[in-house]
């Protein structure tokens, strides 16, 4: 399943780079950043699926910033058990300005809620209460956009945070 994933993550970052489009398209302040994104949760090494949003505002004397919201989806399996995370969250970027205009990295922190649940898979005959877990999480994380139109970036993010969470997500976002 993780090589169809990947394999499918490929072709869809070859088929935008042939519809590569030679304007200016670097972030920019006013504007509305929202895509889907793949990963993997470092957690239980499972696939997360997720949607990315950003707002993007020129702070004067502080350069570019983006704030939004973002949304992961994940499951594993791990001996007779099923882990099943829900994180909704908050983030805030800060984008560095670069001479290449196609290129947009930034680094940012994210607050996030997860909400995770747990059943049992097992034989018959044990009852155990599905217990909940999660909490607030905080992480640190990085990326870049690389646009590939005007109005269509590859991104990529790294993120390290609490609760044993941390992940790499790649995605594409659409600018409007």
């Amino acid at each position: 399943m993780k090589r169809n994933i990947l394999l499918f993550v490929a072709l869809v970052i070859l088929a935008l780079g042939l519809i590569t489009s030679t304007a200016n398209a670097q972030y920019e302040a006013g504007k509305n950043y929202l895509g889907p994104s793949i990963g993997f949760a470092f957690l239980g090494s499972t696939p997360d699926f997720g949607a990315n949003y950003e707002y993007g505002i020129n702070m004067q004397d502080f350069g570019l910033v983006g704030v939004g919201g973002l949304f992961r989806y994940w499951g594993y399996n791990e001996s007779d058990w099923s882990y099943t995370n829900i994180l909704i969250g908050i983030q805030g970027n800060y984008h560095f300005v670069v001479s290449e205009s196609k290129f947009d990295p930034y680094v940012g922190i994210v607050l996030a809620y997860d909400a995770g649940s747990v059943s049992w898979n097992g034989p018959g005959g044990y009852h155990f209460a599905s217990p909940s877990y999660g909490g607030l999480w905080l992480a640190a994380q990085g990326g870049a956009r690389y646009w590939v139109s005007p109005t269509i970036a590859i991104t990529g993010r790294i993120s390290f945070g609490t609760l044993s969470y941390s992940g790499l997500d790649f995605g594409v976002d659409f600018k409007f």
